[in-house]
């Protein structure tokens, strides 16, 4: 090579050189200006970066997730590093979401998990990510990204826990004991053990609500919950069933002893008064007990059967504890087949209407009727303490009540056709029948279709309507009056009278009940003389009407008439009698003399 060109050759590798230079330069300028960009949107993204190598094991965190989690130095080296801040729990969930991918089983890895921050706390974060792998499919290399997800892993824990708990007092519901009961009988099996349920229901708790308002009744059930919270024995949980029942578990249990000595402290916890709020509650507890697997072999009838106890509890007069029986299902299945026959009871035309003279003590005469609905089914006359209780708890008296009063205004057309004037007919009024608007608008709209005079007819009504003084129990009650139709307290002294809730009452006449007629005149009672005495006395104080039920005897017939009272009812005078039966004793035409009672 001649000399002369090596000046220029150098000239030209230089260049060449400088040119490659710049090349780099560039191209590292273009790959800064992508990783700040990228860099960038992690941080909006609100992500951070990872790169591990499965082979080596090491670890490089980005910038962002380690302020994410609040570290200002990256001292994530490794695996090993990084796995000390994994929760312990979600230790294993972790591992196994990086084995698969690794494997190849995963197309990308993904696992949401918790990881400890600088400060101590857990935050959630989502983790994502994909593997690089050679040839043969083995990873080298995995990089991904993750996302701190705390805010709605908190959000999704607490609607998880309100899907589960009860607001009010946030013991666990229905829908987790459902889940509890049967992992319990799972594990009652495998170890061959018992368990029970313990189904409470607080007695009188509508009360409480109707006189002091839900705002009181929701204190006393959290009042309730907390106490039965802090003293339950060990192996116990806690459920509110809703309304005021609550549910305890007991798994294991010994036996039922053991259960029903448990349900005794409890019972005695919610007798025991609370206070609150400037206000003092007083309660008791239903209880029924069944267990595992003596009385049932599913959760379902487990429960259905504690249900079941609890109510034989409460028709015992409440405060009480009942263990499961199977004569208890038997007498269940009874009042289901007698609910459904007295649902068709009216369509099939088995009601009918007796009618219980009044007389007056001092005349003899007849001064009016009750009338009594009576139910024949399948040949046999089905007693009124049997099938009213279910027509009040089902809500059927309301339209046995319709058919009650429309025949028994019909009743009263017809013998005022026959006989023309007579002494008022009674019908007996449901607590239940109030509970609906304009009961005192309907009645009077029948007795004006009829052509009666409001005073063919009178209402009857018990001492329970007093529960309901302050709801629109008056108002009808007022109307009814106000119109000409008289008003009888029925059952007197054996509910919830006083003197001044009688004086609010807008009645005309109040019924002495039965079981203080019983020992009238009877020497080692004597007191029961003296009780109806003042009974007399104080209603006629208040202008009212008296009516004695229940005389059996000439005796309490005429001691009732030397104490002052006005009208006498009962077997002495006549049972219940059907329509016609009834006007042949009690009734004339026109143009006969009155007949009289030989009974």
């Amino acid at each position: 090579m001649s000399l002369g060109y090596a000046p220029l050759l150098g000239a030209v590798l230089a260049l060449s050189l400088s040119a490659l230079g710049m090349q780099t330069w560039l191209a590292w300028r273009r790959l800064r200006r992508t990783r700040q960009a990228y860099d960038l949107a992690m941080l909006a993204a609100h992500d951070g970066v990872w790169e591990w190598n499965p082979i080596t094991k090491e670890l490089h965190a980005g910038n962002r997730l380690l302020e994410i989690l609040g570290y200002r130095e990256d001292f994530l080296s490794d695996t090993h590093a990084w796995l000390k801040l994994v929760h312990p729990d979600d230790l294993d969930r972790y591992n196994a979401a990086v084995s698969a991918h690794l494997k190849g089983n995963t197309e990308f890895f993904y696992c949401e998990y918790r990881v400890r921050a600088s400060d101590g706390s857990f935050h959630w974060i989502a983790s994502r990510g994909i593997a690089v792998r050679d040839r043969r499919g083995r990873a080298y290399q995995m990089v991904g990204s993750v996302t701190d997800i705390s805010e709605r892993r908190s959000y999704q824990e607490t609607m998880e826990f309100l899907a589960q708990h009860d607001v009010l007092t946030g013991l666990p519901n229905r829908l987790l004991l459902a889940e509890t009961l049967g992992a319990a009988i799972t594990n009652a099996d495998r170890r061959r053990a018992r368990l029970a349920i313990v189904f409470i229901d607080l007695d009188r708790f509508k009360n409480i609500n109707d006189t002091l308002g839900h705002r009181a009744g929701d204190q006393l059930l959290q009042s309730v919950a907390q106490r039965l919270q802090g003293a339950l024995p060990a192996g116990c949980t806690l459920f509110r069933q809703g309304g005021d029942e609550f549910i305890i578990l007991m798994a294991p249990v010994g036996d039922l002893s053991q259960a029903v000595a448990a349900a005794n402290q409890l019972r005695e916890l919610i007798t025991t008064p609370f206070t609150g709020a400037g206000q003092t509650f007083f309660t008791s507890a239903s209880i029924g007990i069944s267990l595992y697997p003596d009385d049932a072999a599913d959760g379902e009838t487990l429960l259905r059967n504690a249900d079941t106890a609890m109510y034989e509890a409460k028709s015992a007069g409440g405060n009480a504890i009942r263990t499961h029986t199977e004569q208890m299902n038997e007498r269940l299945q009874a009042r289901v087949r007698l609910e459904s026959d007295l649902r068709e009871a009216v369509v099939k035309n088995e009601f009918s209407l007796h009618f219980q003279p009044q007389i007056d003590l001092a005349s003899g005469r007849l001064c009016g009727a009750e009338a009594l609905l009576r139910w024949q089914h399948d040949g046999r006359m089905i007693p009124p303490d049997e099938f009213i209780p279910v027509a009040e708890d089902t809500g059927l008296i309301i339209p046995i009540g319709d058919w009650v009063a429309e025949h028994a205004i019909a009743r009263i057309v017809e013998w005022r056709q026959r006989f023309g004037e007579m002494p008022p007919i009674a019908i007996n009024l449901s607590p239940r029948q109030f509970w609906r608007p304009g009961l005192a608008r309907g009645l009077l709209d029948k007795m004006r279709a009829a052509g009666l005079p409001m005073s063919a007819l009178e209402v009857e009504v018990t001492e329970s309507v007093l529960l309901h003084a302050d709801t629109g129990a008056l108002n009808e009650l007022d109307s009814l009056r106000e119109a000409g139709v008289r008003v009888a307290l029925d059952d007197f002294g054996t509910g919830y009278s006083s003197l001044f809730y009688l004086r609010r009452l807008p009645i005309s006449v109040l019924k002495i009940d039965r079981s203080f007629i019983n020992d009238l005149g009877n020497s080692e009672r004597s007191g029961s003389d003296a009780l109806v005495q003042a009974i007399i006395a104080m209603a006629h104080s208040l202008s009212l009407k008296v009516v004695a039920e229940g005389i059996e005897t000439t005796g309490q017939h005429e001691h009732l008439g030397r104490l002052g009272c006005d009208v006498g009812q009962g077997y002495l005078f006549s049972r219940p009698l059907p329509a016609e039966q009834f006007c042949e004793q009690f009734l004339v035409d026109r143009s006969g003399p009155p007949k009289r009672n030989q009974g």
